[in-house]
């Protein structure tokens, strides 16, 4: 790299009134030098004359922002002189500076003898004549001189020389310099086609044909050449016209080869070859801080796992595992992966037996989530702590990433979500490039890998080798990325590791913290309906009562209510009341941080335990809980990355299995939850009992001491419109507006 520090001392700058001056890329011409500097106005008289000290010229110049070029407006007899015809004599090529510089040597010797006063040579031919042979041998020495490198024992002779030849090199190198022995013979001849427009009319009609999808060859081309040529003088034939001359295989030949090579290649192999071809590569993003753009994706692990019953699957019925997909013995399966291209570490995967718009939002969700719980349950010796609040996602066009759902999610959380173009995969290279990571990197390493394609399968038997059950894949796949992958120098990153870039760019940029629990169950909640009752909204056999809740369902005929229900932490749901949503927990605190599948669990385990009795007290369901959590922790959690089905159909299957005649026993002591709460959900009001001052004020706090996020309107206000509608318009102290 050139030095650009300049030196303390500022050169002094001078120019010419013929220089041609470029500042900033702007015509100027030089006007006249001042103490301040130098004036320059620009070529068409306009604007204000522009004045520059010398140092601010050197300070340009070394930026690239300033341009002389000596005498370009001079006159253009003068010009020619000075300047090489507006070509660089350094871009000939080897046989033109050749040629030159035998002309040069020439020349040299020409004046030797001109200047030899005892020869009394003068410039004409008369005088030049004689002395020829004395000119190319001395030419000759001249030219080896200027070659000490070059081993030869003859010397380089002009062959053919004439006097008046000699005299014109002389005269054209006297008033043009060097570039006045330089010629362009080789521009010489005419290499246009001898055909007639007639002619080209026709072969370039065919040689169109080429630019087909069909791919025909060229040979199949002059064949319709000479066969569209035929035709043609067979008509003029009849006509009495003169005949046309067929053009040879190799004009047809070079009239495809002019082809534009981009056409050829969009019309015979599609927008995607010829995008991966020709399209330009520029800088790139310019990608700063961590989760600054994260990209995400869906692959086709290449390895077939075994459905084998183990871990946590010997809890699951039949009809569980086909909701899951499990209930084939072996199978492939969808990741859907997401990575922060900052740092090339992966944020987010989720497995799945088909991709679609909910392990989309499950990738989004643990993108801002610490996902060390998963890593402890695999056994990762390395933290899988790379998580924040993401700026911009990328994802493709797939119909359940451009889904309503995906879109309002993601705008609820101030995020931009940007769809790269079909056929277009390097719009996200970044997350395409770890697929091919993880087939060149970990596939190898699995039995029942089931390779890209048949060809390189070859005879491999990827599903008698399939050893590895759903879990295991899970454990390996999350061992694989944060202990091998996030600790592998990275290309990408000069060598660094994407764990030690992370590393450095938090503690430099830091990230946003990822939005709390309230926020989660309202923006990744499933959406539900469900029937308000006495006992508030029962799901799953847990019931989710509250002052606001109870309020409402004294003050309202519409006993339906929409809700948002969260399976990651089932302790609480939002419902909407009213058109304003507010946030329910659950009857019993303990319930708080347990996930729809442990409670499924446990509650199998108590009807298992409890066939015969209808109500059970809670203590033996809080116990069920713990057991579930102890002896199923890590299994659970591994599988947990598995995209699990909570559509209605299979939550109406799972109350009909577990909860018809299931009840919960409120004898247990009360939580610490339930002392603030007072009566609500275990004792409602009838529908004669109106709440009076004295039962009412004191008793029951508010509900905001409910809500376990405290919302602005401006955060929710597509949830909560500000329409003076509230949850019981009548009502003096039960409404709830996020405050």
């Amino acid at each position: 790299m050139i030095a650009a520090k300049p030196s303390p001392v500022q050169p002094r700058f001078s120019f010419s009134e013929y220089d041609g001056i470029r500042i900033g890329g702007q015509p100027y011409r030089y006007f006249e030098t001042r103490e301040n500097g130098h004036m320059f106005v620009k070529v068409n008289g306009e604007g204000v004359p522009q004045i520059m000290t010398n140092a601010e010229i050197s300070r340009y110049l070394i930026a690239g922002n300033f341009e002389c070029i000596p005498n370009e407006y001079q006159p253009d007899h003068l010009r020619e002189r000075i300047l090489p015809d507006g070509e660089l004599l350094s871009l000939k090529d080897t046989k033109a500076h050749k040629k030159a510089a035998m002309r040069l040597a020439v020349v040299r010797a020409a004046r030797e003898l001109l200047d030899d006063e005892s020869k009394n040579v003068s410039r004409t031919a008369t005088s030049i004549r004689p002395h020829l042979m004395t000119i190319k041998y001395r030419a000759g020495e001249i030219l080896d001189e200027s070659e000490p490198d070059k081993e030869s024992e003859t010397l380089p002779v002009p062959k053919k020389l004439g006097a008046k030849t000699v005299l014109e090199w002389e005269r054209k190198e006297r008033r043009f310099g060097l570039a006045g022995l330089y010629d362009r013979s080789a521009e010489r001849g005419n290499r246009d086609r001898r055909m007639t427009a007639d002619e080209l009319m026709i072969m370039g009609a065919v040689v169109s044909k080429y630019l087909n999808i069909q791919r025909p060859s060229q040979a199949s081309i002059f064949n319709e050449v000479k066969i569209a040529f035929a035709e043609e003088n067979d008509r003029r034939r009849a006509a009495g016209e003169p005949e046309i001359i067929c053009p040879s295989r190799e004009t047809v030949r070079q009239a495809i080869r002019k082809l534009n090579p981009f056409d050829v290649t969009l019309s015979r192999k599609g927008r995607e070859a010829a995008n991966r071809q020709f399209a330009p590569v520029g800088i790139g993003l310019d990608i700063t801080r961590p989760m600054q753009r994260v990209e995400f994706d869906e692959w086709e692990v290449d390895a077939i796992t075994l459905m084998a019953e183990g871990g946590l699957f010997h809890h699951l019925t039949d009809e569980e595992k086909k909701a899951l997909g499990l209930d084939k013995k072996k199978a492939r399966w969808w990741i859907t992966v997401a990575i922060c291209c900052a740092t090339r570490c992966i944020v987010g995967m989720v497995i799945s037996r088909q991709p679609n718009s909910q392990s989309a939002l499950r990738v989004i969700e643990m993108m801002m989530r610490d996902k060390g719980v998963w890593g402890d349950a695999c056994g990762a010796l390395t933290p899988w702590n790379q998580f924040g609040w993401p700026s911009v996602i990328v994802t493709d066009c797939a119909s359940y990433n451009i889904s309503s759902l995906v879109q309002a999610r993601v705008s609820d959380l101030g995020i931009s979500l940007q769809y790269c173009a079909a056929a277009n995969p390097q719009a996200k290279g970044t997350i395409e490039r770890v697929f091919g990571t993880f087939a060149t990197q970990l596939m190898p390493r699995l039995s029942g890998r089931t390779f890209s394609n048949i060809v390189e399968r070859g005879d491999y038997d990827s599903v008698r080798r399939a050893v590895l059950n759903p879990e295991e894949f899970c454990s390996v796949l999350v061992r694989y990325i944060v202990d091998v992958y996030h600790r592998t120098p990275h290309s990408g990153l000069n060598g660094e590791t994407p764990l030690d870039c992370w590393n450095r760019l938090v503690e430099k940029f830091g990230v946003q913290p990822p939005p709390d629990l309230g926020r989660r169950r309202l923006i990744f909640g499933y959406e539900r309906e469900r029937t308000v009752t006495r006992q508030g909204i029962t799901i799953l056999g847990i019931r989710y009562h509250s002052e606001v809740l109870a309020r409402y369902m004294t003050r309202s005929l519409e006993r339906k209510v929409a809700i948002r229900w969260y399976p990651e932490d089932i302790g609480a749901i939002w419902a909407e009341l009213n058109g304003r949503w507010f946030e329910i927990p659950a009857v019993f605190d303990r319930y708080q941080g347990v996930s729809a599948q442990e409670w499924l669990d446990a509650a199998a385990e108590i009807r298992a335990q409890n066939a015969r009795n209808a109500e059970v007290n809670f203590a033996v369901v809080r116990q069920a809980l713990n057991y579930i959590k102890e002896t199923n922790s890590a299994a659970m959690t591994r599988v947990g990355l598995i995209m699990e089905d909570w559509s209605e159909r299979r939550m109406e299957y799972e109350e009909d299995r577990l909860f018809i005649g299931f009840k919960t026993s409120e004898t247990e002591a009360q939580a610490p939850y339930d002392g603030v709460r007072g009566q609500w959900g275990t004792r409602l009001p009838s529908a004669c009992y109106a709440p009076s001052e004295a039962d009412g004020e004191e008793d029951l706090p508010s509900a905001e001491a409910f809500v376990s996020g405290n919302f602005g309107p401006n955060q929710f206000f597509d949830l909560q419109p500000n329409n003076g509608t509230d949850a019981a318009d009548d009502g003096r102290d039960w409404t709830l507006e996020d405050e």
